[in-house]
């Protein structure tokens, strides 16, 4: 017998969102198509710079042998947070680049020191891809359960948009409150260590927010007026936060709207990345300029930024634009104070920054040439004590300690110029001071690849919307920015990222099994 009223169709329920482990899959494509590339530009680099008889021509080949290694091996077990392929091409650009475009801080070291720092890239880059490719085969992928955010399944995603405009307007609410000068007095009602956790769920908030609401907008679902909303309102946040003439701050967050946008799609948002680029190369020719004009040493030395109203920003970025545009056309203005990673004040630009050589350069020569002792893990025992939250101890040391450490003990600061300027060093010189040649490049790769060997496969199938996710993409976002850092700056801007953001999604979240929703859509 026929029916008397057609059979209505199934309704197809809503596909969750996709796991983290879906996203690294994604990458490890990516790489296979471009290995030939990329070995094409690589290898025709390394023959120029022999060819045109290049400092560091051996040194240059070395760092881009090993570092394409990493990504070659990674690919064929990708699984999931893609930390170590980021930590190779980090390595590629911060100490091959400054081979590639001559930078003038390597001028002064021999050949045989540039080619030493080159094995000792090769030989990080090596018990890197050795050690996480060991862990692999030692873990196995964690249960597909998380603590997802509640309304990833809903068709629309409304209650994570409504969740990251509310983080990302709070977030920006506080800057635009903090610069009109209303929120000092909550600092004074804080007890001593607290109004650094404040600053940390602040930026944690946008970092978060922002994030949430990059991955609705890759993934099309909001409305072109949607869009323009969150590109003005992640413009004003970024301003408001540069306004001192500090870039870091704004590039953190800058770095989590581009994991956003990856995550919402599984594609790197190439345009953004390269109009991110260029905004920030553009502003950074400019900022010493403004710097000299702007910050003034105080009675004990310390060189304070300089804070402006809301009114006082369109000026002040009509000059800093100004200044820039002058660096950029070769009529540099007058003055220009040093940064961290430019102990010598040469160079303004970011390419130029991008420069971790001339660290590793430093401390092999130091430990070959000074009479000075290796500092044997001094710099590592410091990292439990400063995981110590300062609300709990207010007097703990700054998290540059072990900076100041290795340069005092180096020769490159005096005790005192450490308090008002820092000098950077990144993880790999840090390791060459602890434990010298060989050795702390070892370690260090050994340490870095069971390490991310572990997350990878933790993280294999979490959620993207989930606490999880939250918490690995807050990890990614402080290894990206960790080429400069040591181990103490490290280890507690990452403490700083996880906590205020795990504090923040905890509310927002509830236990869900990916698996058993797979056995019921079946």
């Amino acid at each position: 017998m026929r029916p008397l009223l057609p059979a209505t169709p199934p309704q197809k329920r809503p596909e969750p969102l996709g796991v983290i482990g879906d996203l690294a899959r994604s990458l490890a494509v990516a790489v296979r198509r471009g290995r030939i590339p990329l070995a094409g530009l690589l290898t025709g680099e390394t023959g120029y710079l022999f060819w045109a008889n290049k400092p560091g021509a051996m040194a240059f080949a070395l760092i881009a042998a090993s570092s394409a290694l990493v990504l070659l091996v990674w690919q064929k077990q990708a699984t999931g947070l893609p930390v170590v392929p980021m930590l190779g091409v980090q390595h590629l650009l911060v100490y091959g680049l400054p081979i590639v475009i001559g930078n003038p801080t390597i001028a002064e070291y021999s050949s045989d020191y540039l080619n030493q720092a080159g094995w000792e890239v090769l030989i990080f880059n090596v018990s890197l891809t050795l050690a996480w490719w060991l862990g692999m085969q030692m873990f196995t992928p964690a249960l597909p359960v998380s603590y997802a955010l509640i309304g990833y399944q809903q068709s629309r995603g409304r209650s994570l948009t409504r969740l990251g405009v509310n983080l990302a307007l709070g977030a920006t609410g506080y800057l635009l409150l903090q610069s009109l000068g209303l929120t000092d007095f909550v600092y004074t009602l804080l007890p001593a260590g607290a109004a650094s956790l404040l600053a940390a769920l602040v930026s944690a908030a946008g970092m978060s927010g922002f994030f949430l609401l990059a991955m609705r907008v890759a993934s099309g679902d909001l409305s072109r007026a949607a869009r323009l909303g969150f590109w003005a309102l992640l413009t004003l946040d970024c301003a408001v936060n540069a306004s001192s003439f500090l870039l870091s701050s704004s590039t953190v967050l800058l770095a989590s709207v581009a994991l956003g946008l990856f995550w919402g799609n599984g594609r790197l948002p190439w345009r953004y990345l390269f109009a991110l680029a260029a905004i920030l190369m553009f502003f950074n020719a400019g900022k010493f300029a403004m710097r000299t004009r702007y910050w003034h040493q105080d009675e004990d030395g310390a060189e304070p930024t300089a804070v402006f109203t809301l009114g006082q920003m369109p000026g002040i970025y009509a000059e800093w634009f100004n200044a820039s545009l002058q660096a950029a056309t070769g009529d540099h203005p007058a003055g220009g104070a040093q940064s961290e990673a430019e102990p010598d004040g040469d160079s303004h630009s970011v390419i130029s920054r991008i420069n971790n050589l001339q660290n590793l350069l430093y401390i092999i020569r130091v430990v070959d040439t000074e009479p000075v002792t290796l500092i044997h893990g001094a710099t590592y025992a410091l990292v439990p004590e400063l995981l110590i939250p300062r609300l709990f101890w207010p007097d703990k040391p700054r998290a540059h300690i072990a900076q100041e450490i290795l340069n005092v003990h180096f020769g490159r600061q005096d005790l005192v110029s450490t308090f008002s300027t820092y000098l950077a060093w990144g993880l790999l010189p840090e390791a060459y001071g602890n434990f010298g040649p060989v050795a702390g490049a070892v370690i260090l790769g050994c340490f870095l690849g069971g390490v991310f060997a572990f997350i990878e496969n933790f993280t294999a199938r979490k959620l993207i919307l989930s606490l999880e996710g939250m918490l690995a993409f807050a990890l990614m976002v402080a290894m990206a920015n960790s080429f400069e850092m040591v181990s103490t700056v490290l280890a507690t801007s990452i403490e700083e990222s996880l906590i205020p953001i795990g504090l923040a999604a905890l509310p927002f979240v509830r236990r869900t099994s990916r698996l058993r929703e797979e056995l019921l859509r079946r």
